[in-house]
């Protein structure tokens, strides 16, 4: 008996998004299902390069995770060239040599000037800790000035870097979003980046194998901050607008944090489960202590 075949029958645009929602690599392997599939890919408002899309889509465990995310970035530049319209959002997972040879300012600029990318997601995954000493030398995220000051550009996430300046991020005056898992950075440096980002509304830093002298954020935008798995001495708060603020499993001297935030509506401290490794954590109890005069404003 013959079926219909109704998803090829659905609008291109319909097409296109339920394509979007497939790693880069099992999206252009669409043009082979038939002629009517052959450039729908190229209209795909969302670009995922990160091979473990593909496990998660089949079940499947990749041998060699290095080998194949090699393979992907080779085809990075030759995809993004063949792609037809701007993209709402771009994730790139890459590994250190990407940062070396100049790939990742390549894609920064052809996806901020060429593609308007909204929100781009960036992932080195062969990163590894002890790295950040050397990469004031070298290693780490090296940009130039401005990278990010596209007009459309609106969230930035970075995972696995050494983030040394704030100078890419110059004249960023539409992020909107900034999130930094396990990334390398300063007290300094991180301060710079939300003064620099004067329409950011929120901040999320986690795990940073650096240990932040101060985690400070002043800012007259910044609505939501999320902090998770840091070690600093103390954190410093002052920000009109911060409606929410999540501290989770952070590493601090309680008396040391202090908060200005008149607008402050929800004020949420966690930890992790107890662990032999976890007797650093700063305890709940103490936070609560020391913060006593936000009851009074919230």
């Amino acid at each position: 008996m013959a079926t219909n075949d109704f998803i090829s029958n659905l609008h291109n645009e319909v097409l296109a998004r339920i394509i979007s929602d497939l790693p880069a690599i099992e999206a252009i392997r669409t043009t082979l299902l038939s002629k009517r599939w052959k450039d729908l890919w190229r209209y795909a408002s969302h670009l995922d390069f990160d091979p473990k899309g593909v496990r998660k889509l089949y079940g499947d465990d990749i041998d060699d995770p290095r080998e194949e995310i090699s393979r992907v970035v080779k085809n990075i530049e030759n995809v993004l060239l063949s792609h037809k319209r701007n993209l709402i959002s771009c994730r790139i997972v890459h590994l250190l040599s990407s940062c070396r040879n100049g790939d990742v300012e390549k894609w920064i600029k052809y996806l901020t000037s060429e593609k308007k990318v909204q929100e781009l997601a960036l992932r080195c995954d062969d990163f590894q800790p002890q790295f950040y000493r050397r990469s004031r030398s070298g290693l780490g995220l090296n940009l130039p000035s401005g990278i990010f000051s596209c007009e459309t550009l609106q969230s930035l996430e970075f995972t696995h870097y050494s983030i040394r300046s704030d100078s890419p991020f110059h004249h960023c005056h539409n992020l909107k979003t900034l999130k930094l898992y396990h990334c390398a950075i300063s007290t300094e440096t991180l301060e710079a980046i939300v003064s620099s980002c004067d329409h950011l509304e929120h901040l999320s830093v986690c795990s940073s194998p650096s240990r932040l002298k101060q985690v400070r954020i002043l800012s007259q935008t910044v609505k939501t901050v999320e902090l998770e798995s840091l070690r600093s001495q103390g954190i410093y708060l002052s920000t009109q607008s911060l409606g929410v603020l999540v501290l989770h499993s952070m590493k601090f001297q309680a008396k040391n944090l202090v908060i200005h935030a008149p607008n402050l509506r929800v004020f949420t401290a966690t930890r992790k489960p107890i662990t032999k490794n976890s007797d650093n954590i700063t305890k709940i109890a103490e936070i609560l202590e020391y913060c006593t005069h936000l009851l009074v404003s919230i």
